[in-house]
């Protein structure tokens, strides 16, 4: 069995190893590295010449953004940076531009005196990134709070150094990918299988159109289809739960946690109907086509594994849909819903090792 990693303790030590192991680099070598990097910006990413760009102002040996900023500025962009307004709260972003008054901020960095706006692309500077395209801060989660409260997503875009590279970052729920990560290596777009390095710099654009197109908020039958979706899904997981529960040969603490999921689908179901009765559309009577599906499955082990496969399916559903809604209720609900199946997710997973590990009694 895999040891469990103390994540906080784990990502504290990595931010030191690998702020120390790009301070030790070169001058020379991070300044080749960042025109590597300009060029590769400037190049596969033309359309942000018509964009606000929030960026940041580098420190700490990080990748320099701002030459880059001031090309795309020239041809139209307008630019930002971000502004840390409390602790543990959202950054906002403020208009900056050469001549744009300043006061100094958290590290020193400068503060703008001028008007908020929202971003339509992001700049970011990790302290590391992992194979999937997650990016480990300093710590604070003011870039994942702040994207995670903007509709529809920017586009995301970090500015690393092939060295601050890791295997994973280990992330957790409230952790936002990247879209694109350039170092001097080159682009690597973020997809569904991680990171890819774009040998062909002129694809880029249409891989930023697609993402954006992906992204626009969903209309009234758009998010309708979804909630009926999900509410099929989750009624099917209910059905689901209750014929392996008149089966499973598990013990009463096991039982009970497989209750909780069936309780939680069944919440669930109640939630969804009142969200599509409030955009005034018609809740389904159907069953996902899951509950069929389930029934064919043989032994406890396998139940639980394809049960276990049902909560992953929802909540990718979910985390995928949420950039696109603008109601703030039903991505609140949402969340919640979310969070939920993330917990049952782990619930699955522990009986499957206490109580139908292979060899188990």
């Amino acid at each position: 069995m895999k040891r469990k990693v103390n994540v906080t303790a784990w990502r504290r030590q990595q931010r030191r190893d690998l702020i120390e192991r790009r301070l030790a680099i070169p001058a020379e070598e991070r300044r080749r590295a960042d025109q590597r990097i300009e060029q590769l910006l400037v190049a596969g990413f033309p359309m942000l010449d018509r964009l606000t760009i929030g960026f940041y102002w580098p420190f700490n040996g990080e990748v320099d953004p701002r030459v880059a900023v001031h090309r795309f500025r020239a041809r139209g962009a307008r630019t930002a940076l971000p502004v840390v307004v409390e602790r543990r709260a959202p950054l906002e972003f403020r208009h900056w531009a050469p001549g744009v008054e300043t006061v100094p901020g958290v590290f020193g960095l400068p503060v703008p005196q001028s008007p908020l706006v929202v971003p339509d692309v992001v700049l970011m500077p990790p302290v590391g990134f992992d194979g999937r395209g997650f990016r480990l801060g300093y710590g604070g989660g003011y870039f994942d709070r702040t994207l995670a409260g903007l509709m529809p997503q920017p586009l995301k875009i970090g500015l690393a150094r092939e060295g601050s590279r890791i295997e994973t970052i280990h992330p957790q729920p409230h952790d936002i990918p990247m879209d694109f990560v350039i170092t001097e290596a080159g682009i690597h777009a973020v997809g569904s299988e991680g990171l890819r390095i774009e040998d062909d710099v002129l694809a880029v654009p249409a891989l930023v159109e697609a993402i954006c197109e992906a992204r626009r908020l969903l209309g009234r039958p758009e998010l309708a289809c979804l909630l009926n979706t999900l509410l099929e899904a989750e009624r099917a997981g209910a059905k689901v739960v209750a014929a392996f529960l008149a089966e499973l040969s598990i013990d009463a603490d096991a039982r009970e946690r497989l209750l909780r999921i069936q309780g939680d689908e069944s919440r669930n179901c109640a939630i969804l109907i009142a969200l599509l009765r409030d955009i005034e559309a018609t809740p389904s009577h159907a069953t996902g086509s899951f509950f069929q599906m389930a029934l064919a499955i043989e032994g406890d082990r396998e139940r639980v594994a394809f049960l276990n496969r049902g909560q992953r399916w929802v909540a990718r559903q979910i985390a995928a849909a949420l950039p696109r809604i603008a109601d703030p209720r039903i991505r609140k609900a949402l969340q919640a819903m979310q969070d939920s199946h993330l917990t049952n997710i782990d619930i699955c997973q522990r009986v499957l090792e206490a109580e139908l590990a292979p060899g188990a009694c």
